[in-house]
Parts: structure tokens; sequence; C-alpha cells
């Protein structure tokens, strides 16, 4: 739980006035932070200095956050802003709501929407030649690593529709998007464009104006995923989500083409970091085609996790020319246990005990228990690989914390409490 000293305000007169203390928990479309692809969430209070006003999604040694601490302020009513920002600092998701603050404690659980997107325009042009004069029929376009097709389900866009050279593409997310175009003449891709860059602003069109030059592309570009925060990958996938590199303890992740159906076989592409310059995932040229992968997620020399099933995400569809998304997820081998240790951390203020907690497994269940004074944390020995929750309270203190527990290994967490 993401904690925050706010600035109350404080009244005139004679006198305490009333107080109460403010928290919201945050939910993004109802997932979790990272289930929703949010890196930063930033929270306002309308007329009040929120000093961070900003809180990362991913807590690193401490799971995820799923809410902030506002502080103290006085009884009465106030506009609450939240926004739930990616990578690059794009709102994703936005909610504007007023709130009321009671005597005492007001924990707030808010479900904040995604934003409405914007519309591309792409007009588009062939060596400088028009539809006609460059002989093409159609044109194929992936956005983001998702093709394109019209409302039969064809990839093959008209080239020119409506008296126009070009489409139009909506909704779009508001940010910074990747188009890759191919034009197709005689059935043959003649025009390649690949990995145009076109920002999009919520309820505005944004006009993308692009020649093609000549090209015929020899293969097609997928995009392996397999990270947990940004994507369907990752490894030990359960009712929470799945980890990252980092909470699973992997080191290399071997890629599969089109494996059996229980993830053995297929075309070895090669061994890749599993975390590349924060980059969990890689890009590789693919036949056109459907296609599928299995991913076997290795420490030291040790395989620890394996795709052992073929889920509708791990394959797709591949076209010359254009880039597909693929999220592969690898679930645990061997024993599929591993130990946690976790420790309550209070600063900067002074413990407080006992410490009341539930844990949520892997596949949804839960187990309740408490640690006396004088026991700073738990220890979950064989426990069941994957990512766990923990809420746990003493006293005015709350603590709301994804964990992972790692396969044939073991790992230490700080769990922050907050008022």
């Amino acid at each position: 739980m993401a904690a925050l000293a706010a600035a109350a305000a404080f009244g005139s007169g004679c006198g305490d006035p009333a107080r109460g203390h403010l928290q919201v928990n945050w939910t993004f479309a109802g997932n979790s932070c990272l289930a929703a692809g949010v890196h930063t969430i930033q929270v306002d209070i309308a007329h009040e200095l929120l000093s961070p006003n900003q809180f990362s999604c991913d807590l690193g040694s401490s799971g995820i956050a799923g809410g902030a601490d506002l502080g103290t302020y006085l009884v009465g009513q106030y506009t609450l802003s939240i926004s739930g920002l990616d990578a690059n600092g794009v709102v994703l998701y936005q909610t504007q709501q007023v709130v009321s603050v009671q005597r005492g404690d007001n924990v707030l659980p808010i479900d904040v929407p995604r934003v409405a997107g914007g519309s591309i325009s792409v007009n588009w042009t062939f060596a400088s030649l028009n539809c006609v004069q460059a002989g093409v029929t159609s044109v194929r376009m992936s956005l983001d690593g998702g093709l394109i097709k019209d409302q039969a389900g064809s990839v093959d866009l008209p080239c020119r529709s409506n008296g126009s050279d070009g489409t139009s593409i909506s909704p779009v997310a508001p940010g910074r998007h990747r188009l890759d175009l191919v034009g197709v003449k005689g059935a043959v891709p003649s025009y390649w464009l690949p990995a145009v860059q076109v920002s999009v602003t919520d309820g505005t069109d944004a006009q993308a104006n692009v020649d093609l030059p000549v090209g015929q592309p020899a293969s097609a570009t997928a995009d392996v995923s397999w990270d947990a925060l940004l994507s369907g990958g990752g490894f030990a996938l359960g009712s929470q989500g799945a980890m990252t590199c980092s909470e699973a303890q992997v080191d290399v992740v071997r890629i599969a083409l089109d494996p059996n159906t229980n993830g053995s076989g297929g075309t070895l592409l090669g061994d890749f970091a599993c975390n590349a310059g924060g980059t969990e995932g890689t890009q590789l040229s693919v036949p056109a085609g459907t296609h599928s992968f299995a991913i076997s997620g290795i420490r030291g020399s040790t395989i620890v996790y394996q795709t052992t099933h073929l889920a509708q995400a791990a394959s797709a569809r591949f076209e010359l020319g254009l880039l597909s998304n693929v999220d592969v997820d690898a679930d645990p081998v061997g024993s599929g246990l591993g130990t946690a240790m976790l420790s309550w951390d209070f600063s900067p203020s002074s413990p407080a005990c006992p410490v009341s907690y539930t844990l949520t497994d892997p596949s949804g269940q839960k187990q309740t228990g408490s640690t006396p004074c004088g026991t700073n944390g738990v220890q979950l020995p064989g426990a069941k690989s994957g990512l766990w929750s923990v809420d746990a309270t003493a006293g005015t203190f709350q603590a709301q914390i994804l964990f992972g527990v790692p396969n044939q290994s073991s790992a230490s967490w700080t769990i922050p409490f907050s008022r």
C-alpha cells in the first residue's frame, strides 16, 4: 500500500475542528494496476497539495500498489481525481468524483474507467503514386501488433474507398502508436513501410500521411512477450496475474515455434535474456501464416518454468511485413513450490501488533493468520509458486500487497504498512 503525507486544511476559530482520515483503494476497469497496464497512478484533490501525488504500480520487492493513504482532512466534501498512466506518461484511465470525508477512517474503493480514445486517418501513396497509378488494390496494416481487418474479417483493406486513398481506424487509445503498412499489387506485397509512429489524443483524429516505398517483405515479425506487467504473458499465471522475470527468478527464456499442444517440441528459435534493458520479450522474424509459441524459463542451467498448454493468446496470425503480438506464459515445473519470507515494515512509525493477515494463493484460495508482538513477519515454506497477495492489519495500520513465490527457490518481501 502506497503511503502519502498530505497537507491537511486547517480551519479557523476555537476548538479542534472535526477531521477524518482518507484512504483510497484503486482498481482500473476492474483490474489491478498491473493487469491494466498502468505504470504510474496520479492522485489529486482540488485545492489540496498532495506531495507526492504520483505512485508507482510496481513496488519492486514490495509487490504492487493497491491504493494510497491520503492523510487527514477536515470533515466535508472534496473533488478527487485519479489517473492511470502508462510507461510513457499517457493517461489510460481517469476519473473525477466528489468524495465525502467523515469523522474517523474513510476507506474508499474506486474503480477508474478507461478513457475514451481518438482515431487515426491514414492517407497513403506508393512511391509518390496514388492507388491507381501504382496498381495497388489493397493495403494491409497492423496497429501496435494487432492486424487491422475489415468488417468481414479480411486483412486486405481497399486501397481506394469513398473517393480517397486511405482509411480510418477507431477507437484508438490516447498515446503513441506504431503502424506497419504493406501495399498489395496483383496479390503480391509490393510496397512496404514499417514502424510508422503516430500520436493520438483523446477525442481527436490524428492524420497519418504515409508514402510506402517499393519493397517486398520476406517475413512477418512476431513480438513475443512474457512481460507480466504489460502483457498477458509471464510465469506461473494464476488468479492474480503472472510473475515477472525478477519475481520468478528467471535468467534466460528459450523460445520454440509451433510446438505440440502440450508445449513440447517445435522449432527452437533461440535463448534470450529474460529481461533485456527493461524489456521482457523479443521480436523475431517468422513466416507468414498462423503460428504458436512456447517458452521455457531457465534459472542458471535449470528449466523451472515451461509452457505446458497452448492457450489462444499463445498463437497469432502473421502477415508479410506486419507486426503481430503474441503473449506467452509458462507454468512451474517440478515441485511447483517455493518459499516466501514476509517482513512487516511500519517505518517511519513504531511497529504495531499483533498483525492479522489474509493470504491469497495463485489459485484464489485464502488462509488467515496472525503474528504476535515481537514477531516482525511470517515465513511461507512449501508455498505454491506464483503471485500471492497479503491483506494485513495492525491497529490503525493496513497493508495490501502482491508478492511472488519463485518455483524451487525463495524470496524475501518487505510489506509496508500505512495508516
